[in-house]
């Protein structure tokens, strides 16, 4: 999910659920609640850094609270600084306070950093939640990676309570609210329905593809990605015996929905150089992120090139980033160089 997105749920869970701990914690929240998108840097150091590093180690259940907790764990340290250099009443009265303040510290970043790392699971590229023990990667499907309707919603709901809040001023009126916590608990509430809606009709789909058959085969396994704007609109991709067969589904429109009309992408069949290429370092390295995995193998004059893509890639919109394995073999199914690249970079 995008880094405004983010930021904006960041600072609705702090106004809703810690709306007296100041903008200390406000802040810390905020950081927490975007922090692990520092790994979108691992693009520009390449394909193979990418694929390791990107939805993977700060977005583990484990790397947030620790990252979160070191963020809250400086706060304390600075309200007290902040209480003793106000003067701010006795130090006995200032004790409620600065423990709130601790509390609060802790609480609010952990809470929006293990917000980001369920906002991305809830995506199609996979986030590996339980790092470093296992690297198994969840991606439930039901989100595009920058939702219009989310975003909306915490926009709308953060917005118009900061307008009505310049209008009370304006006439004099005071607040019985702190600023902005019921206009954030109608944003998360909204936020949440949402987003089982999404699962739902993510299962529906599902549920109409398993049920049909695809140019006379039965679906093996499918999968179905998110349009950014339709909520009933999805992109298909059903694995048969023989093909991946990709198609739209329109949950509006069921009742035509024909999967004869897929685009047939066929398998290679199976072959010395297929299994050669699958075993080797980097071939593993690429399966164990991919979700729609398509081989292809070409015979060259010296030996065969096998490529691994990932379908997912296109049908979820992130063909800029798509990292594909190229492995190349000799006449005797020896590995002569195999390496992850930028798909837009291999030859056409």
């Amino acid at each position: 999910m995008d880094i405004v997105t983010h930021g904006l749920a960041s600072l609705a869970v702090a106004r809703g659920f810690f709306p007296r701990s100041g903008k200390l914690v406000i802040a810390s929240a905020v950081l927490a609640g975007i922090f692990a998108n520092i790994d979108w840097l691992s693009y520009y150091l390449g394909p193979e850094t990418y694929l390791a590093w990107h939805h993977a180690y700060v977005h583990s259940i484990l790397t947030a609270v620790l990252l979160a907790a070191l963020i809250g764990a400086l706060l304390p340290a600075v309200a007290k600084r902040k209480s003793r250099a106000s003067g701010g009443g006795t130090q006995e009265e200032s004790k409620p306070r600065v423990r709130g303040v601790i509390v609060s510290s802790f609480a609010a970043p952990i809470c929006t950093a293990l917000l980001h790392v369920a906002a991305d699971a809830c995506q199609s590229s996979g986030v590996a939640l339980f790092l470093p023990f296992s690297s198994r990667r969840f991606a439930a499907d039901w989100l595009p990676r920058i939702d219009p309707w989310i975003l909306t919603i915490l926009v709308v709901t953060i917005a118009v309570p900061e307008l009505l809040r310049l209008v009370s001023s304006e006439i004099g009126a005071k607040e019985k609210r702190p600023r902005g916590q019921m206009g954030a608990i109608v944003g998360l509430a909204l936020i949440l329905v949402y987003v089982g809606a999404r699962a739902i009709l993510h299962s529906n789909v599902l549920a109409m593809m398993n049920a049909r058959t695809f140019h006379g085969e039965t679906p093996r396994r499918v999968s179905a990605f998110p349009e950014s704007l339709s909520v009933t609109t999805w992109e298909g991709i059903a694995e048969t015996d023989s093909a991946l067969n990709e198609i739209e589904v329109n949950l509006a429109a069921s009742s035509t929905f024909d999967p004869d009309t897929s685009v047939r992408i066929f398998k290679p069949e199976a072959s010395p150089a297929l299994e050669a290429a699958r075993n080797t370092g980097t071939a593993k390295r690429f399966l164990v992120t991919a979700q729609v995995p398509k081989a292809s193998v070409e015979k060259t004059e010296t030996g065969y090139v096998v490529v691994l893509r990932d379908l997912r890639y296109v049908t979820a919109g992130e063909t800029q980033r798509e990292v594909a394995a190229r492995i190349e073999l000799d006449l005797n199914y020896k590995v002569r160089s195999e390496e992850l690249d930028w798909a837009r970079d291999l030859p056409r």
